[in-house]
């Protein structure tokens, strides 16, 4: 048997888009690394990882437990106080720039095609516009389609949607415009998840900006427990975050918008899942819960313009819901299907004639907040339409054209050539910040 090396006390690991080399060892800031993927095999528990501004295309991969007293961290540096670095924003992408003039028409009008042989395109994204994914086209073999219609003849028929023929390779976008690609700036999709744990135990994720994703900026995935995402944005992807036979999980202050299934996604018997002061717009469902898990706690989030519902929770047990703001949610502020739960103390604000304060999918639906407290004797102490003004939507294309400049303009400052500054955009509050300020408020001091 050959001896398996002793590991010493924890380790800090730094990452750097600016001045990071591979080839260092990645324990301190000046021997940085520069990819996050080097944190995949390196992080064990107790260990905490540093990473500085800048765009990583990229992802880490979790693969050794942490545990109670030794969690594993990872943490975006975002002010560079560890790093070094001028501040900006942290970002993880699941997307890749294309050359847009490799796309030639097709026969169907607006449609354009590409061959992409080497690895599968798992979405499609124009970076010039609000960057909402493209609608997925789905093949035969997954999804009902017309005799007298293919996935290309879909595709024609909406803007801002794709096909990849996983047997011919191809690829086939329709713009929203209808323009050529080479009109765009465009991405594809090549990794399912930023970071990403599959039955590994005790991680926190703190502070990182995720990006177009196959799935979801972060994943906690079959048998993962004991996680929390703290103060993350996750937009464009499949969820913002995803919770997937699961348990005890904290999403805690995080910012989740314009993700195609929902903000955050807690499904599949997860269990005692809290989510906690989050924030959630554009999304198809701001929060949700589904597929029979059980213990949940929705507090103090604020849920407004999502596609579809503001808080949804579909097959579901014991959920408590309590001071949430449910606003201009285009079907309706709250969802029930088939679930068990206690809501009370939130604040329901539709904003259209055709949005419901509450319905529970086929059976019943209710206008206003009034008939549903009578009908179903829940949130008799909530209030309606008079929630405050919500919080600042994220302008992603500044937000784009920061993180892309960003690394040149940090090198520059950190050679001296130019001064730095505080610009750019960064969290508000640093998760301490956030969580002291959350306590505060509940704690009424």
């Amino acid at each position: 048997m050959i001896a398996q090396p002793v590991r010493g006390g924890a380790t800090t690991y730094y990452v750097r888009q600016t001045v990071g080399n591979d080839a260092r060892d990645g324990t301190s800031p000046e021997a940085a690394w520069q990819h996050i993927s080097r944190l995949t095999d390196a992080m064990h528990a107790g260990d905490i990882a540093y990473v500085g501004p800048g765009l990583y295309r990229d992802q880490i991969m979790v693969v050794h437990d942490g545990t109670s007293a030794q969690r594993l961290t990872f943490i975006a540096d975002t002010t560079g106080q560890h790093t070094g670095d001028p501040p900006g924003v942290v970002m993880i992408t699941g997307a890749e720039p294309v050359d847009e003039s490799i796309f030639v028409p097709e026969d169907h009008p607006g449609v354009y095609k590409a061959h992409f042989p080497h690895y599968p395109v798992l979405g499609v994204v124009e970076m010039d516009g609000d960057q909402f994914r493209y609608w997925h086209i789905k093949s035969r073999k997954e999804l009902p389609i017309p005799i007298n219609k293919s996935e290309i003849d879909l595709v024609a028929e909406r803007p801002s949607s794709y096909f990849y023929d996983e047997e011919t390779k191809g690829l086939y976008i329709h713009t929203s415009d209808g323009q050529a690609p080479t009109s765009h700036e465009i991405e594809l999709f090549r990794r399912l998840n930023g970071i990403y744990t599959v039955g590994m135990h005790h991680i926190t994720v703190m502070g990182f900006t995720f990006r177009h994703m196959g799935d979801a900026g972060i994943s906690f995935f079959q048998g993962a427990g004991d996680g929390i995402a703290i103060n993350n944005t996750s937009y464009g992807s499949r969820q913002g975050i995803r919770v997937y036979t699961a348990n005890n999980i904290l999403v805690y202050g995080n910012t989740l918008f314009r993700n195609e299934n929902s903000g955050v996604y807690f499904v599949g018997q997860s269990t005692n899942a809290q989510a906690i002061g989050n924030i959630a717009y554009e999304n198809v469902k701001g929060i949700r819960w589904g597929s029979r898990s059980v213990n949940g706690l929705a507090l103090d989030n604020v849920l407004f313009d999502n596609l579809e519902r503001g808080l949804s929770i579909e097959d579901m047990d014991h959920v408590f819901v309590r001071g949430n703001r449910l606003v201009n949610n285009a079907t309706s502020q709250l969802m029930i299907l088939q679930s068990d739960y206690d809501s009370e103390d939130n604040c329901f604000a539709s904003r259209g004639p055709d949005q419901w304060a509450a319905d529970f999918y086929i059976v019943d639906h209710y206008k206003t907040l009034a008939e549903y407290q009578h009908a179903k004797r829940q949130d008799l102490h909530s209030r309606g339409d008079d929630c405050g003004p919500p919080p600042a939507k994220l302008d992603v294309r500044k937000l784009h054209g920061e993180t892309m400049a960003y690394a040149e303009r940090a090198r520059k400052i950190l050679r001296g050539e130019i001064e730095g500054g505080g610009e750019g955009t960064t969290p508000a509050l640093e998760p301490v910040g956030r969580i002291r300020a959350w306590l505060a408020k509940m704690l009424g001091g």
